[in-house]
This record gives structure tokens, C-alpha cells and sequence, in this order.
């Protein structure tokens, strides 16, 4: 991850001179030196249209011109020599005039704004020196609409920038939202109410530099975002690993906003991980030990668990991991069982494709969000990379615009000039194709989007590989339309300088992704000289982690329950895995067949209720570590709050496992310990202490809070009037981890990427992200290596399809990680459980067309289980007679040879269907209002600011009660 390089030249400003790149226009230049140009419409990732006509900068055709002109900074490009006037007199009160003229509709309601003390707007009015209302006439106003679960909308705060709708439309592809209007009157918004259906909505809310569009999750449990304590995190929910900030207010997490990260997700996140950080807070949060006695009022103590473990010292233990678990508490875990007996947590499909996923991060590097948006042709192959990882969808969607780019920079007009550049490209894209048997949302977009069979998949990867290896053609069964489509394809990839492939986990075929392997060593060999991608996308935050701790001999969960079986094993650790994919047979097996089972998570699962001992786990905003993203780089999240006893680290628990079952003499009671044990007891550990990578400027620390932080003193005035040391330290008092402090005291930031919050002076908005250098991210990131495993013989075995109908699981981003289906707002906007066939393969099945239908699915690997459900008919006569597909109430995570049966749903099963739906929505509803009452009811008992025992301690003899 390198910054590119930047063709540099001389300006002058105010007649002092400055050096700034070319590749940008003279706004982002003038930005780039810290010095002080309001602007509204512009976008560093969407470039400049000038409609807001704020930037306005007097240039002087040389130093002897003293009159000059108004030129638009955001539209004007960076020239050598060239001189411009910021401070003169007639630049700036032309921008004091527009922004008078901005403001005379304005409701000027900043103390109800939720945007209030972050507003760009805010920013704005006071740097063009507008600080008196003049307009005296009567003020436009508009109805709010009603915009879905996340954001709130307040119209009569706009003041047309068009930056909304040119992020929802332009950049994400939204069709849902748009400008409307007649002469003076423009409205931004949907022609009717609804959920908004961009996967990209919430960034509206950052988008917008006023308050028109709102986080409705923050605003509902609303704090002043100076008050917010805050600390930088990676998104849980998907294998992209986007930068986040995490803030939290009186110890519950109030929100989450877009931590700047050029090459991975740079300004934007999708929905799921900026509003699905609720699973934090959520009801079924575990917050007792079950199977373990407390004996201390403070919580419970290292000798309880010992007291809990006594009589299976000494056992023969098998651990479970997890992929949405830390990389430390895996290979902790897997240190104590040995790697023989540690499961990754992978079903034996998904293992299967975990071995070929790791054995293409060993031959090729997958290519950063950067990279993919400079792709001159994609292939997207069985993965619906809107759902399953968004930020990569918009991606893809940027590269589309290269072939317009290209037009544009032959006819001298640059890639920032957003309108020209749009008009020039016309309906020209870059090529696309999708090789998938659900539909997409990219499909409009693609050459090539027919839903095909995963054989059909199979047999036109088998065409490519051939046409790829210069090999026969002949004799496949394939449609002539179809072949000449694959042709069509093979060339433009072959031809492209920068083509890249695209696949997945999603479609559970592991053959598929051994010939997307196949493909891609082959346009390897053919062509050294292509800067050719390969990405292949995990399901989880911590897959690729994960995937770095197999071997050729690691097993799958179904191959620990068997050791089970056999009595090779007395206990079992499951590390925070819900095991959703087990059927109830399987579960018992997991449950009957050993001496204990022991579950560490945060919140209520299927493994949790069977689990003897359950020990209450943090989640990623409690505590520390590292998640592996899709590319392998090792990134840190940090602790945002101190946690309420007993709930611990996931490490702190297996530390305390180690001590009690396994005789370990180590007790690590830190983070940077823990990071130095693993680093002594696994080769090839990467990852350093804390206190040994950190810069010398931030070894005093980087503040959580923002210098404004008001009322620290009085947080905790209910336990002690005093301010203990713990305040300003990282876990209680701690010289030994110095990189965050629970304080507004530390290092300033200067805007490095770790500080958890943008401020510049003058900027308290997020557009302080552009004062100074607009790629911030010059950071050295450490990649996990993989052992090369033997997997082909477990992808046939795994992708043997059954006869009959097939179906596939379309996927849903707010259903894909289990941790963000425990938000109701999530829950709310599920989909009606569906299945999608087409009107021949009915008639084929001998059943009628109804509006819903009773739907029998039989896996072939437990033939005893079998299962049942209702879903409501749509016919699809694209589809083929073998394949179905939809959404149903249960992932079917990890099973293949899926085949269904299909018959009419009596009147009493629909019936209970249609009940079972809206008992379901009203329990979303009452589940998010009990969470926000709960929540608010928290609010009035300050919670302790530090652990309990360190609080207990400072407490005493200071007048002060133990809380």
C-alpha cells in the first residue's frame, strides 16, 4: 500500500509560493497546503461540478496584474506559476455573498441540528466572516420525508449542493433518490416514501455538509459528538475490512462513522457497517458466567473459574475458532489444543474453499479497492458482490467509468471535471460480465447477467480456461449463444491491460473457485506483463485470519464432532461461533459425546444454550486486536470503552483456560503481553507490542476524546469526586500501552490515521480529512502468509450436486453476518421469505402455480434432518428447468447437494406463515424500543469509567461509595 506518485509544481497564493500536485484542481491544492477555501459541492472522490460557487479564488494573469478574475478553484486546474488571490477583497466577499444568499432559507436551528458541532455548514458561515442574519422575508419550506430505518431527513436545511444526489446516483448507482423541483424550489429526495435501497445510504449522512440527512440511530440515543469517547476499529461484518471510528457515550456505543483509508475503503462505508454496530447493545448481550459460582461482589475472580475447571484438569481438549474472532485469541486457542485438534471454525465445504482461497493468496495478491476501481474489464464469477461485500460492488462500479476517463484525457480534459466527463463517456463502460445464478443489482450494468445453473457456471469457466490455454473449444454443451458470449468475453479479457476476476464464497461451490484459480494462473502464464487481479472475497471480518492458521491437516467442525464420537476428545472450546450451520442431530452429537462444553461469546446463540459453561466475551469495541482483511493485511482495532465485569477479552478468558486446564504458568494480563507470548511461541508471528511500533510522537498517547470534551471531571461524580489516574491511561494504569488514552490528553493527531476523529482549526466537521494532505494513509501494513494445502479432491467431494432442483441462496447484506441479523432495524427491513422458479420447471414438477408454496429441503449429508418451510412464489422464466433460488428462514451456511421438493402450502400453514411474518416485525419493533429504553435508563446511572477493582481501590478512603 503505496502512495502513488505526485507531479509536483510551484504556485502562488497571496504572493507566497507553495507546491502542489497536478493531478488534482486548485481547490484540493490550495486544501492541501492547510490554509482555509470554503466549498460545498466539491468531492475528493467525486470531483467538481461547480454548483455551489463557494471556492471562489481572484487569478492574476502574472505579479504585475492587480484587478484579476473570479475563477471556481473546485474547476480549475493546477498550472506552474500560476498566482491567485485567496485573502483580496473582491474573492472574499464574493464568498460572503453566496453564502449570505445560502442562508436567507436556512432554519439557523444549529442547537436541534444533529448535525450541530460537526456541521460543515457551521464551518463555512463563520470562515466567510457571514455571523449576522439579514434576511428579514419569509422563509421556504418543505415536508420531510420518510426515508426508512437509518436516515432521517430535513429538507429545509439544504442549500443545493447536489453533492446527495450526485454520491447516490453518480457514484453508488442508486435509482431510488434523486433532485426535483421547479424554479427555486429543488427537493432532494425519493418521489414517495420508503427505504431508501442503496447498501450506500448512511453516507448521505457524512455526504451532506449541512443537516438535511441524519444518522436516525445516532439521533435516537443522541450525545454531542464533542462528548463522544472514540477509537479507530475495523468493521466486523465482512472480509473488506474497512477503517471505522467507533464513539461511545456513558459505556454504550452511540456510533459509527468512516475512518479515511485510501486503499481500502477510503471515504465511504456501506450500511451494514455503519449502522450495524447495534449487536454492541442489543438485549441478548451475555453479561453472566453460566456454569461457573461468583463469590465476589467486583466480579468474577481467576479462582472461580479454576473452582468451575477443577475436575477437568488434565482432560483431552478440541477447540472450535472462529472468523469474526480476534487473530490472537485463535492462535492463543490453537496453541493450547494443538493444531491437530483446533478447527478454524469452517464447515467441510467452507473449509474446502478456504484451502483454495489460501492457495491463491499464495501465487496471486488481491488487488486494493484502488486498484480494482483502475480495472479495464471485469468477470464476476458466482458472488453477488453487492451483498456480500458492498465497498467492493463500489468499487467495480468506478472502474465502469474508465472507458470515460480515457475518452476525456485524449480530449485534455481531466478525471476531477465530473460533468464533462459524464457527458463525454455518454453510455460507454468499461466491459463487465457476471457468470451467476442469482440476480444482482449489477446486472444492468454487466454484458452478460443470464442466471445459469452452478453447472452451467462450471462448463463456461471450463470454455475460458480453455480459450485462455489456447486449447479445444469443441464439445461443449453449451447453447450457441452462449458460446459466442464466452467468446466475446475471453477476448476483451485478453485484451485488457488491467482485467480483473472477481469471485466468492457465497455460491459454497468450491470447484467453481479451483477453475477461477485455474483461469487465472493460466492469463498469468499467457500474459507477465498484464497488471491482471484476481480478488476473491471471504465471508467474514476474520476469514483470511483464520485461514492463516491451517495446515493441510486442519479439520472441519464435522471431523471434531466425529473425534467426539469416538471418545478422542473430553471437552471442546468454542470460540465464538454460533455453529448456525449444524442441524439438531449434529448439535446433539456436539453436546452428548463429551464431558463439557465450554462457549465464549457475547451474545445469545444456538451454542451458548447447549453449552456447559458459557463465559461473557467483549465484543470488537471492548477490546483489542487484529482482523485479517481479503488482501491479508493484519489491521488493529482498539478498545473503545472499558467493559462491565464479568465480561472479559475472548484472550483474557483463554488465558484464564490455560491456567486452569492446561497448567500454563504464563498469566498475561495485557494486550502488549499477550502480542509478545504469541510472538515467543509461534514462529512467523508478525505482529509486534504496541509499545514497540509506535513513533516516537505518539508515545505519549492519542487522546479517545476530542479536546472538547466537556463535563469529564463530573462522570463519574456518583463514585468519586476525584479523577483517578485510570482516566488517563490505557486499562487502569498501564505504562506499558501508552497508544490510546481514555482522556483528551495526548498527542494532537495532525491528522494521522489512527486519531479516531477529524478536527483540523476551523474544520470540526469530517471535511478536516481534506486540510493537508488528501491521501493520509502512508501506512505499513504486515500480510499473514498461508501453508499451501492439498484441496482438490475436497472440492469435487464438495460440490457433488444432487439430482433434481437446485437451489441457491440469494444473499442479503443485512443478513449475511450473524452479528448484524441481531439488529432489529436490520430484522426490519428482511425480506418475505421467497423462492424464485420458473413457470416450465413447475409444470416440469407437476405443481400448480399458487401464491406460495410449501418448500421440503433434504440435505444429502444428514438425510435424517429434514426441514420444512413456506415462501411465497415469484416466477422467474429466465431461470433454467434445474435451478431455483430465493431467501428462506434459515443461511443454509456450509451444505451443499441442496435439493428441494416443491407442493401447494395448505390455507393453515400460509396462515401461519402470514403470522409467524408480522409477529416477527412486531418483535423487531418492540426489540429496538426496549434497546433504546434500556439504553437511556443506562444514561442515568453513570457507568464506571474504569475496571471495578481499580475503582474499588480509588474509592476507598475518598468519601466516595463503590457504586
Amino acid at each position: 500500500m503505496s502512495k502513488a506518485t505526485e507531479n509536483k509544481v510551484t504556485i502562488y497564493i497571496d504572493d507566497k509560493p507553495y507546491e502542489v500536485s497536478t493531478d488534482n484542481n486548485l481547490l484540493a491544492g490550495v486544501l492541501s497546503q492547510n490554509l482555509n477555501l470554503p466549498y460545498f459541492c466539491w468531492h475528493p472522490s467525486m470531483g467538481s461540478v461547480a454548483a455551489c460557487r463557494q471556492c471562489a479564488v481572484t487569478q492574476y494573469q502574472d505579479e504585475n496584474d492587480e484587478r484579476g478574475r473570479l475563477v471556481m478553484a473546485c474547476t480549475t486546474p493546477v498550472t506552474d506559476g500560476m498566482r491567485i488571490g485567496l485573502g483580496d477583497k473582491s474573492s472574499s466577499k464574493f464568498r460572503e455573498q453566496v453564502i449570505t444568499a445560502m442562508m436567507t432559507n436556512h432554519p439557523h436551528d444549529c442547537p436541534v441540528c444533529a448535525e450541530g458541532g460537526e456541521c460543515h455548514l457551521q464551518d463555512m458561515t463563520v470562515m466567510t466572516g457571514h455571523s449576522v442574519r439579514t434576511y428579514k422575508g419569509q422563509k421556504r419550506t418543505y415536508q420531510n420525508q420518510h426515508l426508512g430505518e437509518f436516515v432521517g431527513h430535513e429538507m429545509n436545511r439544504c442549500i443545493t449542493c447536489y453533492r446527495c444526489v450526485r454520491f447516490y446516483k453518480d457514484y453508488a448507482g442508486g435509482e431510488d433518490f434523486g433532485v426535483y423541483g421547479s424554479r427555486n424550489k429543488v427537493y432532494f429526495g425519493r418521489q414517495s416514501n420508503g427505504q431508501l435501497e442503496s447498501e450506500f445510504s448512511g453516507n448521505l449522512v457524512e455526504v451532506c455538509p449541512t443537516g438535511v440527512f441524519t444518522n436516525k440511530l445516532f439521533s435516537a440515543h443522541f450525545t454531542r459528538k464533542w462528548d463522544l469517547q472514540s477509537a479507530p476499529s475495523i468493521c466486523s461484518h465482512c472480509s473488506v475490512g474497512c477503517n471505522t471510528s467507533v464513539g461511545e457515550r456513558y459505556g454504550s456505543v452511540r456510533r459509527v462513522v468512516n475512518r479515511f483509508n485510501d486503499d481500502i475503503n477510503g471515504y465511504f462505508l456501506c450500511d451494514v457497517g455503519r449502522f450495524g454496530i447495534g449487536f454492541v447493545n442489543n438485549l441478548s448481550r451475555i453479561r453472566t458466567a453460566k456454569g461457573i459460582a461468583q463469590q465476589s461482589p467486583l466480579g468474577l475472580s481467576e479462582l472461580d473459574v479454576a473452582k468451575a475447571l477443577v475436575h477437568y484438569r488434565h482432560k483431552k481438549f478440541a477447540a472450535i475458532g472462529s472468523s469474526r474472532a480476534s487473530l490472537e485469541a485463535n492462535a492463543y486457542l490453537q496453541s493450547l489444543v494443538g493444531l491437530d485438534k483446533f478447527s478454524v471454525g469452517l464447515a467441510k465445504n467452507d473449509l474446502a474453499l478456504a484451502k483454495i482461497h489460501s492457495n491463491i493468496l499464495t501465487k496471486f495478491d488481491a488487488p486494493s479497492i484502488k486498484q480494482i476501481e483502475a480495472s479495464d474489464f471485469v468477470l464476476i464469477v458466482a458472488e453477488d458482490i453487492t451483498q456480500t461485500s458492498p465497498r467492493i460492488a463500489l468499487a467495480v462500479r468506478q472502474a465502469l467509468k474508465n472507458v470515460a476517463i480515457k475518452k476525456a484525457d485524449l480530449l485534455g480534459i481531466p478525471s476531477w471535471q465530473d460533468s464533462a466527463v459524464r457527458t463525454i463517456g455518454g453510455e460507454d463502460k468499461t466491459p463487465m460480465y457476471a457468470l451467476q445464478s442469482t440476480p444482482t443489482k449489477l446486472d444492468k450494468e454487466s454484458k452478460y447477467s443470464d442466471l445459469l445453473s452452478p453447472q452451467t457456471i462450471l462448463l463456461s469457466l471450463d470454455f475460458i480456461l480453455a480459450r485462455v490455454a489456447e486449447q479445444s473449444t469443441k464439445d461443449f454443451d453449451l447453447t450457441e449463444d452462449q458460446i459466442s458470449l464466452l467468446e466475446q468475453l475471453t477476448n476483451e479479457m485478453l485484451a485488457a491491460k488491467s482485467p480483473l476476476i472477481v469471485s466468492g464464497w457465497s455460491h459454497q461451490n468450491a470447484l467453481i473457485l479451483s477453475k477461477v484459480e485455474a483461469i487465472a494462473s493460466a492469463l498469468k502464464a499467457r500474459n507477465e506483463q498484464s497488471d491482471f487481479q484476481l480478488c476473491v472475497l471471504a465471508p467474514s471480518a476474520n476469514s483470511v485470519g483464520v485461514m492463516s492458521l491451517m495446515n493441510e491437516d486442519t479439520p472441519s467442525v464435522e471431523a471434531l464432532i466425529s473425534l467426539s464420537k469416538n471418545n478422542d476428545i473430553d471437552g471442546i472450546i468454542v470460540l465464538e461461533n454460533t455453529l448456525e450451520w449444524l442441524s439438531e442431530s449434529e448439535l446433539s452429537v456436539l453436546k452428548d459425546n463429551v464431558e463439557v462444553l465450554i462457549a465464549l461469546d457475547h451474545s445469545e446463540n444456538q451454542t451458548t444454550e447447549i453449552a456447559d459453561i458459557v463465559l461473557p466475551a467483549a465484543t470488537v469495541t471492548e477490546g483489542d486486536g487484529h482482523f485479517v482483511n481479503y488482501q491479508g493485511y493484519i489491521q488493529r482495532f482498539y478498545q473503545v470503552h472499558v467493559v462491565d465485569s464479568p465480561i472479559r477479552e475472548s484472550w483474557h478468558w483463554i488465558n484464564s483456560l490455560a491456567q486452569s486446564l492446561f497448567n500454563s504458568s504464563h498469566k498475561l494480563t495485557t494486550f502488549t503481553a499477550l502480542t509478545r507470548y504469541l510472538g515467543e511461541a509461534i514462529d512467523g508471528w508478525l505482529i509486534k507490542a504496541d509499545s514497540d511500533s509506535f513513533s516516537p510522537e505518539t508515545a505519549s498517547g492519542i487522546p479517545r476524546q476530542t479536546h472538547r470534551n466537556s463535563g469529564r471531571t463530573s462522570q463519574s461524580a456518583n463514585i468519586t469526586v476525584h479523577e483517578g489516574k485510570s482516566l488517563t491511561s490505557c486499562q487502569q494504569v498501564n505504562e506499558n500501552e501508552p497508544q490510546f488514552n481514555f482522556s483528551m490528553e495526548g498527542h494532537d493527531g495532525s491528522q494521522c490515521q489512527d486519531v479516531p476523529f477529524s478536527w483540523a482549526p476551523g474544520w470540526n466537521s469530517n471535511q478536516s480529512i481534506n486540510q493537508g494532505s488528501l491521501h493520509q494513509s502512508d501506512k505499513t501494513y504486515e500480510k499473514v502468509s498461508f501453508a499451501h494445502c492439498e484441496s482438490q479432491s475436497l472440492a469435487d467431494d464438495a460440490t457433488q450436486q444432487s439430482e433434481g432442483l437446485l437451489f441457491v441462496r440469494q444473499p442479503r447484506c443485512f443478513n449475511e453476518d450473524w452479528q448484524a441479523r441481531l439488529n432489529p432495524e436490520f430484522g426490519l427491513m428482511k425480506n418475505e421469505s421467497h423462492i424464485c422458479v420458473a413457470s416450465k420447471t413447475l409444470d416440469l414438477l407437476d405443481v400448480e402455480q399458487s401464491e406460495y408454496l410449501k418448500i421440503t429441503l433434504s440435505d444429502e449429508n444428514d438425510t435424517a434432518e429434514i426441514s420444512h418451510w413456506v415462501a411465497k412464489l415469484v416466477v422467474d422464466d429466465e431461470l433454467p428447468n434445474n435451478l431455483s433460488y430465493g431467501q428462506l428462514a434459515n443461511n443454509l451456511c456450509g451444505k451443499t447437494g441442496i435439493s428441494i421438493q416443491l407442493s401447494i402450502a395448505s390455507e393453515e400453514e400460509v396462515k401461519e406463515f402470514k403470522h409467524q411474518e408480522t409477529e416477527q416485525q412486531k418483535h423487531y419493533r418492540n426489540q429496538q424500543a426496549q434497546m433504546l429504553s434500556q439504553l437511556k435508563e443506562r444514561d442515568q446511572f453513570i457507568p464506571i469509567r474504569m475496571s471495578n477493582d481499580a475503582f474499588y481501590e480509588a474509592s476507598k478512603g475518598q468519601g466516595g461509595g463503590n457504586g
